[in-house]
């Protein structure tokens, strides 16, 4: 019975959140200078493949930021500068929703790109993209999936999305801008 009220309050806040302006400009990945990723501390490989992303963008002169959902306790270390790391059992209130210390330092930046690594089911990662700022929204989809109201670019795939080859493809398609 919660859950069900619960799914009613989140659908009405993603809802809210949908409706409010926000300025849309993509660029060619050469002149993005700020990437935020949105991604879940679940596993050590993933959490390796998105470090090794982030410091290649950063040796490309780009900041990144990363803001991650942490359900359970994770078998490996996250440490990387400019990670925020919200505790599903401390940081979210009853309805899911992350309290404003936990995340405010990743949202009091101006994101140029953000990249949801999620995907489109999980409240939380939702929530996150639609209350940044960011320029351009980049999410991964399966084609029964319509994210349009909350992404901008949708990389669309059957089944479980590999890591890796997804942030290859958000660098091909974003560097085939503007050529």
């Amino acid at each position: 019975m919660f859950e069900f009220i619960k799914n009613i309050r989140r659908r009405k806040i993603l809802r809210t959140l949908k409706a409010l302006p926000r300025q849309k400009r993509i660029e060619n990945i050469q002149n993005i200078k700020t990437i935020g990723i949105i991604c879940r501390f679940d596993n050590e490989q993933n959490w390796n493949i998105l470090n090794h992303f982030a410091t290649v963008m950063e040796n490309q002169d780009k900041k990144v930021s990363i803001i991650g959902l942490h359900e359970q306790t994770p078998r490996f270390v996250v440490s990387r500068q400019g990670t925020t790391v919200c505790r599903a059992k401390k940081d979210l209130n009853f309805w899911g929703i992350p309290s404003w210390g936990s995340i405010k330092g990743f949202m009091s930046e101006k994101y140029d790109l953000l990249i949801d690594t999620v995907g489109t089911g999980n409240f939380f990662a939702q929530y996150v993209a639609l209350r940044t700022t960011a320029d351009l929204k980049v999410v991964y989809a399966n084609p029964s999936e319509n994210p349009t109201e909350t992404y901008d670019l949708i990389i669309r795939g059957d089944g479980q999305m590999e890591l890796k080859g997804f942030f290859n493809n958000v660098i091909e398609y974003l560097g085939m801008i503007n050529k």
